[in-house]
């Protein structure tokens, strides 16, 4: 998978791994937090700044890939902006022509507390973050924090339903993990309908590594 942005390299360095002559996953070393982060085919990571955004949405226009396009306006609403700001990588399915409100995404947010995060803290951190998610939305289940490992050490599984409206609900799944004194939160989302069936997500976060 080839994906053409013109600013996000100061942010992300890409780095194909290939199977013959056709790339089947990409590799992101987002190196300004410290890890890296493998995408299957069809998933395109998005560049953290308005600008680069902007470029990338006119670089697929170029390309008549308007529906490609359509799926990065979102970052240069609000609600969008204020997620470049939030989380230092996100990705998503593109999901085109089907026209599901909630395609599949990853976002992740890096954290510093008062001091360092120890895996000694992650157990009351997915606590925070369930209590987090059932008190601020109305509807919303999610499940006890289960301890997990992953591949780079131990982990907080969360997962749940939050209700986005006109009889959708978002399927969340949230791993936490603990890197140099900071919290890592990988947040996926998809159509609650289908979060069952969406083994990628684990299988994202099993090829999280650390820089």
């Amino acid at each position: 998978m080839k994906i053409a942005f013109a600013v996000a390299a100061a942010v992300l360095t890409l780095s194909g791994v290939a199977s013959a002559a056709t790339p089947v996953e990409t590799k992101w070393n987002v190196r300004s937090a410290g890890f890296s982060i493998i995408l299957p085919p069809k998933w395109y990571a998005v560049p953290r700044t308005v600008k680069a955004v902007q470029q990338t949405i006119a670089a697929y226009k170029k390309q008549k890939k308007t529906a490609l396009a359509s799926e990065y306006s979102f970052y240069l609403t609000a609600a969008g902006k204020a997620q470049l700001s939030a989380f230092v990588f996100q990705a998503f399915l593109d999901i085109s022509p089907s026209t599901d409100p909630i395609a599949p995404q990853v976002s992740v947010q890096v954290s510093k507390g008062t001091k360092p995060y120890t895996t000694a803290d992650l157990a009351a951190a997915g606590k925070t973050f369930a209590s987090t998610i059932t008190s601020g939305n109305k509807g919303a289940k999610v499940t006890v924090p289960k301890r997990i490992s992953l591949p780079e050490g131990p982990a907080e599984l969360i997962s749940g339903t939050i209700p986005a409206g006109s009889g959708i609900s978002r399927g969340i799944e949230l791993y936490l993990l603990v890197h140099k004194g900071k919290l890592y939160v990988l947040d996926f989302e998809i159509d609650a309908s289908v979060l069952s069936q969406a083994t990628v997500f684990r299988s994202i976060a099993e090829n999280i590594r650390w820089l």
